[in-house]
């Protein structure tokens, strides 16, 4: 499925390629990779090398960007250098701190007062006029990324057939680090999620997504966060955020995790212990990103704050999060 029509669109297919056969999906960096593509097919049709000018020109801050999106634009560029520089091919690679430090976001994590008004605002949803059932997706989609801790972009691409009612289990899809995983429903939740199943099944009887569009098809990605924005202003004064920290939906799945850690530790089990299995859980390829959470946990549970200096969390740094 080559778009690539500038000199350097052999590079651009086997970097894509290699990438492919590592089972990743790269899908996002294509799409970076396309455009950076437009731009050097414009301004250097017949340039066959990845010149420091080429590269210079896509690293421009753009007007309104974030660092992070700024670096996770500039970072395919990078792989596609060093790719080429690999093969023996003249390519500039960007050098490492372009363009700057990425700037780690600070969770909202939700108390249980707001968390109700959220999800009695979810409850509380409204037929769409162009089409759908999200009445019925919403007040699941949500409490999947809170009681299962989810990521947003998990419970958007869940299958019909990943939701074992059954069993309760649910199988996640080549999460981050692209590797799949199971977690398991309540059996409250179970039951929730069977009538979810039998209210939609009338609509959408063939459907592959377990959360279906009006044409049966993956919700987009942005349609969760417009989704969150809605619940955000049904719920008004209830929901009070820090300055310049807005909650997002994937403060559910931070929210589910600092709940977890907050039940675990006060029973007097040991965080040492439990950071195996949460890794696991969370669907973490190392315990760094793990440890970021015993940290969430004794800022916002005080009486936790004896976790944040175990010896084994000392050695590793704070973790990076994507939104997805």
């Amino acid at each position: 499925m080559s778009g690539f029509v500038s000199g350097l669109a052999p590079h651009f297919q086997g970097l894509l390629e290699l990438k492919h056969a590592m089972g990743l999906p790269y899908e996002t960096s294509e799409r970076h990779l396309l455009a950076f593509d437009a731009i050097c097919s414009l301004h250097y049709p017949t340039q066959s090398t990845l010149s420091k000018a080429m590269a210079m020109e896509w690293v421009v801050k753009r007007p309104n960007e974030h660092v992070n999106g700024q670096m996770r634009r500039i970072t395919p560029v990078r792989q596609l250098a060093k790719y080429m520089a690999s093969l023996g091919v003249e390519a500039y690679v960007i050098p490492k701190g372009i363009p700057g430090r990425q700037v780690h976001y600070r969770p909202h994590i939700f108390s249980h007062r707001e968390l109700r008004a959220l999800f009695d605002a979810a409850d509380a949803i409204q037929i769409s006029p162009f089409g759908g059932q999200r009445q019925l997706i919403i007040p699941v989609m949500f409490r999947m990324l809170y009681c299962l801790g989810l990521r947003p972009g998990e419970a958007r691409k869940l299958h019909r057939n990943d939701v074992d009612m059954a069993h309760g289990s649910v199988l996640i899809r080549e999460s981050k680090g692209h590797k799949d995983r199971m977690v398991f429903l309540s059996p409250d939740f179970q039951e929730y999620a069977r009538r979810y199943d039998d209210a939609i099944n009338p609509f959408h009887p063939d459907r592959i997504p377990f959360f279906p569009n009006h044409q049966g098809n993956f919700y987009s990605k942005d349609t969760p966060n417009r989704w969150f924005h809605e619940l955000l202003d049904a719920a008004g004064s209830l929901i009070v955020a820090s300055p310049g920290s807005p909650p997002r939906p994937y403060d559910l799945r931070h929210a589910h995790v600092v709940e977890l850690i907050n039940r675990w530790v006060l029973a007097g089990r040991s965080p040492e212990v439990l950071v195996a299995y949460l890794s696991l859980h969370l669907g973490h390829s190392n315990t760094e990103d793990t440890w970021y959470y015993f940290h969430l946990a004794a800022d916002f549970h005080p009486e936790l704050r004896g976790i944040a200096n175990t010896s084994i969390e000392s050695i590793f740094p704070e973790a990076h999060h994507e939104i997805r």
